[in-house]
């Protein structure tokens, strides 16, 4: 019995293509690469190839497939995982090779291990004159990144993603580790999924795209997402044509939920409408809500954000999260998939220290006209770094500069002469530092602060001097708030005012 039931188990599993996710810093390629791979790899339709982003494409190599994950940044690959998604079977790390490590290079290190899946390093831009690979291996070491070249066991290839030089190796090797790890699914059990993308069509309403992880979905089947039961009417592969069913690895694109799914959302499949209605009525609706604490006395930037499609607005909303101040903070007080529209603006006419964002969207004339003429402050991008580089630079006269103490020097006070209405004349030795004209000072009396005031006037053997060094005796006249007294010390410091940003 033990072996039929071994037997039967191995019928179950089938291989199934790996799910490739791309990641690395800033400029350093990711995108250049996934286009260059898609539109070299994926047959074009007829009409003109692919329009619409859908967050994932398949290609096929050597008879096989594999499908690459085109997410908009690290926040939402993070955002999924904390769903309890596993959306990825393999990592690219891609780096460049005229940089190296760059910060976000470091956290996509951190992502791929905290994910616990195997990796690839893809040292691109081997085009340029500054290109210097044996550095960039030296600098992934130091983080525990140890290639094969450098007697690890992360494999690595050397690449152009502009020129397309060695994107064949690349792609032979992910199928080697697919190879090795052995992928493999369940096609007899109920569909898995996961939303990996949404947006709003004009014409079809909210459409997602999801990612089948197990099992087989069909047109005509039931699904529960955010705990609302839909019926898979419209079922489309990741170029919009229309199919009957898909399997485990594959990307589909799903028109006409109830509401906007959330990105990196489960998605259960089930075949009886009745079954799926159930079980969206024990599940309570979890929507993903920007959550912050409000701190009283704490001064906040509104931010009313718009974006073309979900994963964009989520990985948004996780970077806002983290730019906080002890003092000033970001508050979303709107957040949806969609152009900027009047209620927007009106919106930000009726709140103070508001700020629109819009991530490719659209911002009609007229409301644009009418944010401008009544100051709202109204930023638009197509690249979310850039955007939040405006963001910051649109603020900063919000953000109050950090007020830094800087020692001047000590004075020991020796002699008391007199008091000139809000002045005090005295004479002293400097016993540490310098005294300067404007400096401002503490009044230190029995190694306890009492008073402050500021330098006035300095004077060496009776001529007016600007400052006066250690070791010197020397007439001080001072506006402070208490009377000084022989043997006080005068702590002199100065105030720099340092600008601060997010």
């Amino acid at each position: 019995m033990v072996k039929t039931a071994d037997k039967k188990e191995k019928i179950e599993k089938t291989m199934r293509p790996p799910i490739i996710v791309v990641m690395g810093h800033v400029d350093h390629g990711k995108t250049t690469l996934l286009d260059y791979i898609r539109k070299t790899r994926v047959a074009e339709k007829e009409t003109g190839g692919i329009t619409q982003h859908v967050g994932a494409y398949v290609i096929e190599a050597g008879g096989k497939k594999i499908t690459f994950i085109d997410t908009p940044g690290h926040e939402a690959f993070k955002e999924m995982r904390s769903r309890g998604a596993k959306v990825a079977d393999i990592g690219v790390l891609v780096v460049a090779a005229d940089e190296g490590v760059k910060p976000q290079t470091k956290e996509a290190i951190e992502i791929l291990k905290a994910a616990d899946i195997p990796f690839v390093v893809a040292i691109n831009k081997i085009d340029r004159a500054g290109k210097d690979v044996e550095r960039v291996k030296k600098e992934l070491s130091e983080l525990e990144v140890q290639v094969e070249s450098w007697g690890g066991k992360i494999p690595s290839v050397e690449l152009s993603a502009k020129t397309g030089e060695h994107i064949d190796e690349l792609i032979e090797t992910l199928l080697l580790v697919a190879e090795v790890e052995q992928f493999s699914e369940d096609p007899s059990a109920p569909a898995e999924a996961v939303i990996i993308e949404s947006h709003r069509d004009a014409k079809r309403g909210a459409t997602a795209t999801l990612l089948i992880l197990n099992g087989k979905l069909e047109r005509g089947n039931c699904m529960v997402v955010d705990g609302v039961a839909s019926s898979v009417k419209i079922l489309e592969d990741f170029q919009g044509e229309a199919i009957l069913s898909a399997g485990a690895s594959e990307p589909v694109q799903i028109a006409g939920f109830g509401e906007l799914p959330n990105v990196g959302s489960p998605a259960k499949i089930f075949e009886i409408k009745a079954d799926a209605e159930k079980c969206a009525s024990e599940v309570a609706k979890t929507e993903h809500v920007f959550q912050q604490e409000v701190k009283e006395g704490k001064t906040y930037i509104n931010v009313i954000l718009k974006t073309d499609v979900s994963g964009s607005k989520e990985a948004i909303e996780g970077t806002l999260q983290t730019m906080q101040l002890e003092d000033v903070g970001i508050r979303l007080i709107r957040s949806e998939v969609g152009d900027i529209n009047d209620s927007d603006v009106q919106l930000a006419l009726s709140s103070s220290n508001v700020v629109v964002i819009g991530f490719k969207v659209k911002f009609p004339p007229h409301l644009s006209e009418q944010a401008k003429n009544n100051n709202v402050t109204v930023i638009a991008a197509d690249i979310i770094y850039d955007l939040l580089d405006q963001l910051k630079a649109a603020v900063a006269h919000l953000i109050p500069a950090e007020i830094r103490e800087v020692p001047l020097g000590k004075l020991k006070v020796l002699k008391f002469f007199k008091q000139e209405k809000s002045k005090q004349i005295i004479g002293g030795k400097v016993n540490e530092g310098i005294l300067q004209i404007g400096g401002l000072l503490r009044v230190i009396r029995k190694n306890v602060a009492q008073g402050k005031g500021k330098i006035t006037n300095l004077q060496i053997r009776q001529q007016a001097v600007s400052e006066v060094a250690e070791g010197n005796e020397c007439g001080v006249s001072a506006e402070v708030d208490l009377l000084i007294a022989e043997g006080d010390v005068l702590e002199v410091y100065k105030e720099e005012r340092v600008g601060r940003s997010f």
